[in-house]
């Protein structure tokens, strides 16, 4: 009994640690709605792209929103000075990202007041999505919310972080790509012209060689008349330019087939060294944070974009809600 324990308890424990491990995992990411700003079908849509980044990229992609400011932190994000109230939402919105342990971009949205804050991780700056990017995703995001598209903001925003994040990580793959690719041309094709220029060659030169073995005497002569066997003999001058002139036309058509326009990646195989499309993913992990962010709602459509790159940086915009 204690046997059969010890063999069913082993299994149990790593099956525990496992999904503990992946639940952990999959907790950085996603999307926690609790100000309602998304329908079920956006919500469902945009997770969809959510797990696919985490699977196939390792990166997060975490979206919280909030109908308020909680109470403990007002003091901290709400202020008369607009510049104050930028770095107070700077800063909730990277410890949120850090505490949650987001390996990737973390979306905070609030109803009340109205902002919108991306926060990117200092590893993932440099290789999946950059501060450029962050600016595009901040506008992109900020235009739709706006016009009262909160369903379209969150979709948009996966899609685009999600292709960007692909964009980045083949762009990253493609030198090594093309490097192996110039090493294989090098080292198989480069050489398959040759023969078939060697090929026509020999097949010229059989061609002159048949003609004049014909004007010659070799196989019959060319001063007997249509009926002698000079024309009509074993290895006489229309034989061999005739099988010349075959043997021409077939090493055309073998040079234009395997060497010419109508020679692809099919016939020469793929390149077994291209893992742009199937590569593991980035590598590394956040450990710090920057962010920047905008205001929208209300009916002003003046600047309130903070496109810094550092905690609290300076609004573009000036003072009004997008």
């Amino acid at each position: 009994m204690n046997t059969l324990t010890r063999h069913l308890f082993l299994p149990a424990l790593a099956a525990t640690l496992l999904l503990g491990t992946a639940g952990a995992r999959a907790a950085a990411g996603g999307i926690q709605d609790d100000g309602a700003f998304f329908s079920e079908f956006a919500k469902v849509n945009a997770t969809g792209t959510i797990n696919d980044v985490s699977t196939r990229l390792h990166k997060d992609i975490a979206v919280q929103t909030f109908a308020a400011v909680p109470e403990d932190m007002k003091a901290a994000v709400i202020h008369p000075d607009k510049a104050a109230t930028n770095r107070g939402f700077s800063q909730w919105a990277e410890q949120l990202a850090r505490t949650k342990k987001v390996n990737g971009v973390f979306i905070l949205l609030v109803k009340q007041p109205a902002h919108l804050q991306v926060v990117v991780g200092t590893d993932t700056q440099r290789q999946a999505f950059t501060l450029t990017d962050r600016v595009t995703l901040i506008q992109r995001m900020l235009e739709q919310l706006r016009n009262k598209k909160n369903d379209d903001a969150l979709i948009d925003a996966v899609n685009f972080i999600s292709t960007t994040m692909s964009a980045h990580r083949n762009g990253a793959a493609a030198p090594v790509s093309s490097k192996a690719r110039a090493v294989q041309k090098t080292g198989i094709s480069s050489w398959l012209p040759t023969i078939g220029i060697v090929l026509l060659i020999w097949v010229g030169f059989s061609l002159i060689r048949g003609l004049f073995r014909s004007m010659s005497g070799g196989g019959g002569g060319v001063g007997g008349g249509m009926g002698q066997p000079g024309y009509g003999g074993g290895g006489g001058f229309f034989q061999n330019m005739m099988g010349s002139m075959f043997g021409a036309a077939a090493g055309m058509w073998m040079y234009d087939n395997f060497f010419g326009s109508h020679s692809s990646a099919a016939s020469l195989g793929s390149d077994p060294t291209d893992t742009s499309h199937s590569d593991g993913g980035f590598s590394g992990t956040d450990t710090d944070y920057t962010s920047s962010g905008g205001d929208f709602g209300g009916g002003d459509s003046g600047g309130g974009f903070d496109g810094g790159g550092d905690s609290g940086g300076g609004d573009f915009g000036g003072g009004g809600d997008f």
